[in-house]
């Protein structure tokens, strides 16, 4: 790598949560577009896994692989799909990733219900619904539920598939994605078609037709027209059911499932033998069948083979029929599906009579009206459940509804509190400001700006006893401005002034922070050095006569140098343990000081 390409580690750092974070992006990218636009998902997905490969990201590719299985299993490499995922279900970075691990449960499922391994495909459906219920966002939760829905018919679990399906249709709403409401809709469309509740089936196929058609969803728009023909040809009329069709004979093949596109040409095969046209019938259901076995859907296998005895019937060819009926009849072994052994039962009785074979005719006779009477039950139980399942959802959106208001309003009560915080956080502030001006100004000097005598007593009585529990010792310098009567007689008080300023500007620049200055009182001045000996603090108040001295004022255009200033020196604990003593002696040796020719300094005895 070229050393300028990362010139700091934080950069390299950035790069690398970068390129892990377009990896993420992409693969929930390629997994939300599945349904979509498919062949966009596959493009992504194989982009996030050659990007995964590039930074040594395993999860990563894991994910990609999970899309890509998904993409096989249902456009039409369904043994690479398969073998992908059996892969995949093995690895433990998968097993351990709960959220992976429930993507690849939920593809198993779907892979054993194409084997007709029912119980299996349910058990993995709702272990994968677990998951789901922890660590699935809402389009997870979408596919899942909806396999687990479609897993619980297929074991005649009637009530629990419509609850389930009920609440796919829910979470699809709440995502808002169109392509998943127009699948639960035509899914849920179909369900309650093959349970006899038609009405119901009728407005779910048309609100999912509206949906593909607002929103040109191209790659449903066949499969959810097969529905709705297969809805309306149960409740015979095959010209209504034609006319649902016809747009889309024409079309291409549009990238959907193997096993969506076989049933739509099984319901066009349909619709052509109800209307006794069985030239195209027989196109259509030849075509039904490749597709059908290729993407292992049994179900739609025994349309197929339903179909095709109506079209062999149609054309003569009785035994034929017989044939492709008793095909039919075999294949639903293993299913928990009323509807399909309801019709299959019916047209092999008709069968039977029209080859005059009335003992079968009237044994299958006899099975259809056993299996009619259940279905007749389970259509009723079907639109009893359907309210209650309806009303329960109603309940659960009030119920999430009146969450999220309480939720609102305590995060827009949680915001004014805030906003009260910080106004009363700032109103604070500002008294602290204020307080803090007026105690300087009460601890401050107004001329000279430097400590008054009330915060000298106060800070060094401190200062005493911090020096005394520390075992250093402390120095009180006393100063007084020499000849500073005859400044303010000759200059006038303002020029005197200007030289209290001036000195009291000398001691701010120059003393240390741990030492402060303050006004005495008159042209006097104090300061209190800390750990510091007697010859040291000489030594430093030696330096400041010497600068007070080369400073120059300019008083009225007249220019005044050679300012002095006397001092007395007093050290604690030697001088005095207290203010007031170390301040008498301090004051006794400024006197002196003056006493002995003033420009000096002298020290307490």
């Amino acid at each position: 790598m070229n050393p300028q390409t990362f010139p700091t580690a934080e950069a390299a750092r950035l790069h690398e949560d970068s390129a892990g974070n377009a990896v993420s992006s992409l693969n929930e990218e390629a997994w939300r577009l599945q349904y979509q636009d498919p062949t966009r998902s596959q493009e992504l997905a194989e982009a996030a896994r050659a990007l995964a490969v590039s930074r040594d990201d395993a999860m990563g590719c894991h994910y990609a692989d999970l899309t890509l299985a998904f993409f096989a299993i249902r456009y039409g490499r369904f043994e690479e799909g398969v073998a992908r995922l059996r892969e995949l279900l093995l690895l433990a970075p998968v097993q351990a990733d709960e959220r992976a691990r429930m993507i690849a449960l939920c593809g198993q499922a779907i892979v054993e219900s194409r084997f007709n391994r029912q119980d299996q495909a349910y058990a993995l459906a709702l272990e994968a619904a677990d998951l789901a219920e922890r660590v699935g966002r809402l389009f997870d939760q979408f596919v899942v539920y909806n396999t687990l829905g479609v897993a619980s018919f297929e074991t005649g679990r009637n009530v629990d598939g419509l609850r389930y399906l009920y609440r796919t249709l829910d979470v699809a709403r709440q995502d808002g994605s169109p392509s998943s409401l127009a699948i639960i809709l035509s899914n849920l469309g179909s369900t309650q078609h093959e349970l006899g509740n038609y009405e119901d089936a009728k407005q779910l196929l048309l609100e999912a037709m509206a949906v593909v058609s607002n929103h040109r969803l191209e790659n449903y728009m066949q499969l959810v027209a097969g529905n709705l023909a297969a809805s309306l040809l149960i409740s015979g009329d095959p010209e209504g059911a034609y006319d649902i069709i016809r747009p889309f004979l024409s079309q291409k093949r549009q990238i959907t499932s193997g096993g969506d596109y076989a049933f739509f040409e099984a319901i066009a095969a349909h619709t052509f033998a109800s209307r006794g046209d069985w030239e195209l019938a027989t196109d259509y259901i030849e075509n039904a069948q490749i597709h059908a076995e290729a993407a292992h859907e049994v179900r739609v296998g025994v349309h197929c083979w339903w179909v095709k005895g109506l079209i062999l019937r149609g054309l003569g060819q009785l035994a034929a029929s017989l044939e492709a009926l008793q095909m039919a009849e075999s294949k639903l072994v293993g299913l928990q599906d009323l509807y399909y052994a309801c019709q299959v039962m019916r047209e092999t009785a008709e069968t039977y009579a029209l080859i005059g074979d009335w003992q079968q005719a009237y044994r299958y006779h006899r099975r259809h009206h056993e299996l009619y009477e259940q279905h007749l039950g389970n259509t009723s139980r079907a639109r009893l459940q359907t309210l209650q399942i309806q009303n329960e959802l109603i309940e659960a959106k009030r119920e999430r509804d009146f969450a999220r208001l309480k939720q609102a309003e305590a995060e827009r009560a949680q915001r004014e509190l805030e906003a009260l915080n910080d106004e009363l956080k700032h109103k604070v502030e500002q008294i602290e400001r204020l307080q803090n001006a007026l105690r300087e100004q009460v601890i401050r000097d107004p001329l000279t700006d430097l400590y008054n005598r009330r915060y000298l007593h106060d800070e060094l009585f401190n200062e005493l006893k911090l020096a005394e529990r520390r075992f250093y010792t402390l120095c009180v310098v006393l100063m007084d401005v020499d000849h500073f009567k005859s400044v303010n007689d000759r200059f006038g008080h303002p020029a005197g002034d200007k030289v209290l300023m001036a000195l009291a500007h000398l001691l701010r620049e120059n003393i240390r922070g741990s030492d402060f200055a303050s006004r005495y009182g008159g042209e006097e001045f104090c300061i209190v050095m800390a750990d510091i000996s007697v010859e040291q603090a000489v030594g430093r108040v030696n330096k400041l006569l010497g600068g007070f001295r080369d400073a120059t004022l300019t008083l009225d255009g007249l220019a005044l140098g050679g300012l002095t200033f006397s001092a007395g020196v007093a050290g604690f604990p030697h001088h005095g343990r207290d203010s007031e003593s170390l301040l008498q002696a301090a004051d006794a040796a400024l006197y002196r000081a003056k006493a002995g020719g003033r420009n000096r300094i002298e020290v307490a005895p």
